[in-house]
């Protein structure tokens, strides 16, 4: 797929902080305390650079597949955290200490999938009010880091990878809270969406489009 022009990444940027504007609010409202969410990063990678960066991740993490539809076949999402932040988030989400959760069970697996659910689907959300294009999140699964790998390459590389393209953002949810002092935490987390190239530079052209 050609370069990216700068008008499509200032057009995907823009959605992506009016989606953490949006998004923020139902994550306060999940949490119960006031929460900030901002876009950090934007940037379209070849599929065989996403490949190599989750195969070889440089600490444990969690990641939730959020399968993409609507206009034809579209592909997948992936929001992807440190197993450690996922850890804390779901604490919040749980109202539970910091600490308190070290393994996976099914109340930590779908606090982790709600916060996944929210980013995800303002995001998507957002995209598609801005560029016409449906745009539709199905329902998430939650696995192990090289179960995302497998997922995704099962999903999308049937044909080659040069068939797909990886739009990342990467998000900062910044949450303060006081007691006898005023502490303000930073979770990171990666969201990752994958495109087939035909349908990744009808986005494109249709992001540049809404920007003039």
């Amino acid at each position: 797929m050609q370069q990216i022009t700068k008008e499509q990444l200032t057009s995907l940027e823009n959605v992506a902080r009016a989606s953490a504007t949006s998004a923020q609010d139902a994550l306060s409202k999940l949490i119960d305390i006031p929460v900030r969410l901002e876009m950090m990063r934007t940037r379209v990678m070849e599929v065989e650079r996403l490949t190599y960066i989750l195969a070889a991740p440089q600490e444990s993490v969690s990641a939730v597949l959020l399968p993409i539809t609507g206009e034809g076949n579209m592909g997948s999402s992936v929001l992807i955290s440190s197993l450690e932040e996922s850890h804390h988030l779901a604490e919040l989400v749980m109202k539970r200490p910091k600490g308190s959760l070290t393994k996976l069970d099914a109340l930590m697996t779908s606090a982790i999938m709600e916060t996944a659910n929210i980013i995800g689907g303002a995001f998507l959300s957002v995209l598609s009010d801005t560029t016409g294009i449906s745009l539709v999140q199905s329902v998430p699964t939650i696995a192990t880091m090289q179960e995302v790998v497998d997922a995704t390459v099962t999903k999308l590389h049937e044909g080659t990878s040069k068939s797909s393209v990886a739009f990342e953002i990467d998000f900062g949810l910044k949450i303060t809270t006081t007691t006898t002092t005023t502490t303000t935490e930073e979770i990171i987390t990666h969201y990752v969406f994958l495109l087939e190239v035909a349908f990744a530079k009808k986005l494109l052209k249709a992001l540049e489009k809404s920007s003039t």
